[in-house]
């Protein structure tokens, strides 16, 4: 079974219908919503949505957290994770974080819009969502 990290932006577009990536975005997530793969996010993802979501009402963001954590695991963010993004040096922490935070979860792919900043590595497949529902 394919073990989906998910990305923040891919979160953002569901959360907030961003067009034109809200449907396949929502069909992805829906892949670990139903059980037809497992799925993880990491408090990084978490934190940056609540506050990018800040003018909504707090009770709104702990909801949306609330049912997301029924379907989705938790990847690792803590020294180990975060050591190993510094010692790869992306461009992007924040991206590096994400992929260090998938390698230890063991994802088989790592599902975000931003494809071009992450590095090839051979443990995790980096697709859009779009790509990886070609190959479902």
């Amino acid at each position: 079974m394919d073990k989906l990290f998910y990305d923040t932006n891919v979160l953002l577009d569901v959360l907030e219908c961003r067009a034109p990536w809200f449907p396949d975005s929502s069909d992805c997530l829906a892949l670990a919503r139903y059980g037809k793969c497992l799925g993880a996010i990491n408090a990084l993802s978490i934190s940056n949505i609540s506050y990018i979501q800040r003018a909504s009402s707090c009770s709104e963001i702990y909801a949306v957290f609330q049912r997301l954590r029924v379907f989705l695991d938790l990847a690792s963010l803590d020294h180990v994770v975060v050591d190993a993004a510094l010692t790869r040096q992306l461009p992007d922490l924040e991206d590096g974080l994400q992929l260090e935070s998938a390698l230890a979860w063991g994802a088989t792919h790592l599902i975000t819009r931003n494809v071009k900043d992450f590095s090839s590595n051979p443990l995790v497949t980096v697709l859009t969502p779009a790509d990886y529902l070609l190959n479902v």
